[in-house]
């Protein structure tokens, strides 16, 4: 069986090594020793007492960073200012952005000749419309208010959207039907 790797031996450490793992451990000297000597750099490290850096390291790091990374010499493909990832970025996200709008706005359904109507269909329509109109009666804005009767904003744009396609033919053709009606 091999040894330990690095992340085994830091597993050891934590005592979330596996069972197969732990067997090898036992048996092997090795394995035993390099543990041994990982607790011992991990205990003398926790006794090390670290400096807090001088206010000014912050400030000037910002700086520093920026005046190494301009002072290396270019790639050897030549990199292009273009492709790095403060220009490409934004152009990603642009792009990203017009793909989502490109998918999510509504597209327009071609209209197709007007549908021969039934008259009797019309008049039965016009029949109900009567009907419930009778049953409401007079009814002031108040009412219908307090009762939800009221359209919210955007029903009737949602309302068409929902429509399937000759649906939507039908109702060009009966708001061209009453246009035409309405200039002559």
């Amino acid at each position: 069986m091999t040894h330990l790797s690095a992340d085994e031996l830091v597993d050891a450490l934590d005592d979330t090594l596996e069972s197969g793992r732990q067997a090898h451990l036992d048996a092997c000297e090795s394995c035993r020793q390099q543990v041994v000597e990982l607790e011992a750099t991990l205990g003398a490290t926790r006794d090390v007492a670290v400096p807090e850096p001088s206010p000014l390291y912050w400030e000037h790091l910002s700086r520093r960073v920026r005046t190494a990374i301009d002072a290396e010499p270019p790639t050897a493909g030549g990199g292009s200012r273009w492709l790095r990832w403060p220009v490409l970025a934004p152009i990603a996200a642009l792009a990203l952005l017009v793909m989502a709008l490109a998918v999510s706005l509504p597209r327009e359904a071609p209209i197709a000749p007007a549908v021969a109507t039934n008259e009797a269909a019309d008049t039965a329509v016009d029949d109900r419309f009567a009907v419930v109109a009778d049953l409401v009666g007079d009814l002031d804005w108040d009412t219908a208010v307090s009762a939800g009767l009221i359209v919210s904003p955007g029903a009737a744009d949602r309302a068409v959207l929902d429509l399937t396609a000759l649906e939507q033919r039908e109702l060009a053709r009966l708001l061209q039907a009453e246009l035409t009606r309405a200039k002559s």
